[in-house]
């Protein structure tokens, strides 16, 4: 049990470092107590941020800034498929314990990426398509009215046009798409953007971006097989959607890049499929089909079949606007395991979980060169963005290399 005394010290050195160490993860536990054995720690924490705010002279909010954020329960978190009741040899309590401290770290990791975010010469951008249908059948894609709003470092959002959007990229910068995956609300996108952005920047950086979040509505919805079937179902509209913004957009851009997890990643492949001409939902992207667009993909935990980016797969075209391929995934994603339930058809299994297997060829004829890791052996049974980033410091570099177009990873 840690005393108040260095429970101080701890709060101290998140504050001045601005960072909230990974191993201090059992220090916000004791905020939420979950029965008697928790009170004692919960006032020492308590007892501990009143010392340092008298201490500092300082608000216990600016002092603390996750402290005033709703705690997220597990469930909260999930994405895709319903978390399995996994078996635990020697404590299940323990697992449970242990699957919440890092929901609540990773909240706490989120606002800290918000409140903490530096001065820099990147841009933001939040193109949404919460307020749009998302049955592909009616999607509009003659000019879909996408919601565009200019983020400043902070996330605080002022609206802008399509117009203003495509004239304010220029090839001195990179453009780069994150597409979020489901079960995330509108009011987290940005928190969530936020600290993949600043894990990626954390590596390298040479030019300036515009990082460009793509919002679609994948908030919680019912019971969770059937908030993953009904949210799998809008990716097709989805990938039409970014389909249209991205034949104008790599118009203006010099570089882009994109970068999805889970059902996000779906979406990215969606898009560049359609965007070569290919069809989604029996729908056609109107006009001439754009190929060799030359953009570079990182996928975290795809939430695709595996085989869908084949020659003969469901996004076979993809490949024709793609250049560099990074592909992380894990082999023991306990939600990933259980992808054949979307369509009750066992056999089917996901790319984020059996990793790499077969490609169509880029326009060019080329094979797709492709960096692939597995990490299982860091994240386990977890299904959770972050963890990519947060247990090793490989995914960030990874995808800093992809879109710095360096060859610091070997292909796999």
């Amino acid at each position: 049990m840690m005393c108040k005394r260095n429970i101080v010290f701890f709060l101290q050195q998140c504050v001045e470092q601005r960072e909230l160490p990974s191993r201090f993860a059992d220090v916000l536990l004791p905020m939420k107590p979950f029965s008697s054995k928790r009170k004692q720690p919960a006032a020492a924490v308590a007892a501990a941020l009143v010392s340092l705010c008298v201490s500092r002279q300082t608000p216990a909010a600016e002092a603390v800034p996750w402290a005033g954020q709703t705690s997220l329960s597990p469930n909260e978190v999930a994405s895709l498929l319903p978390s399995p009741a996994l078996p635990v040899e020697k404590n299940p309590a323990h697992a449970l314990t242990n699957s919440t401290a890092d929901a609540a770290l990773n909240a706490a990791r989120e606002q800290f990426s918000l409140t903490s975010m530096p001065e820099v010469a990147d841009r933001f951008w939040m193109i949404s398509t919460r307020s749009l249908t998302s049955s592909t059948c009616n999607v509009n894609l003659e000019s879909p009215e996408l919601r565009i709003h200019r983020l400043d470092c902070r996330g605080k959002p002022s609206p802008t046009t399509l117009d203003e959007y495509l004239d304010a990229l220029t090839p001195e910068r990179q453009v780069v798409v994150y597409v979020h995956g489901n079960r995330m609300a509108s009011n987290q996108v940005v928190h969530r953007s936020f600290s993949v952005y600043r894990n990626i920047i954390r590596c390298k950086e040479k030019r300036p971006m515009d990082w460009v979040i793509w919002s679609w509505p994948s908030s919680k919805q019912g019971t969770l097989i059937h908030d993953a079937r009904r949210k799998a179902s809008r990716t097709d509209a989805q990938g039409l959607y970014l389909a249209w913004l991205l034949r104008k957009q790599i118009k203006q851009a010099d570089s882009t890049k994109m970068i999805g997890f889970s059902f996000g990643s779906r979406v990215i492949t969606g898009a560049l499929h359609s965007l070569a001409g290919g069809k989604l939902g029996g729908r056609l992207l109107p006009g001439s089909p754009t190929t060799g667009a030359t953009v570079d993909v990182g996928l975290v935990a795809p939430a695709i079949d595996t085989y869908w980016l084949s020659e003969k797969g469901y996004h076979a075209m993809a490949t024709k606007n793609l250049d560099r391929l990074a592909l992380l995934y894990n082999r023991r994603d306990a939600v990933l395991k259980r992808y054949w339930l979307l369509n009750k058809v066992r056999g089917r299994v996901a790319l984020g979980y059996t990793g790499p297997r077969s490609f169509a060829p880029r326009a060019d004829g080329t094979e797709l060169p492709v960096v692939a890791r597995d990490y299982s052996s860091y994240i386990g049974l977890r299904h959770d963005e972050l963890d990519y980033y947060t247990k090793s410091r490989h995914a960030a570099n990874i995808m800093a290399d992809l879109i710095n177009d360096t060859d610091d990873i070997e292909t796999q």
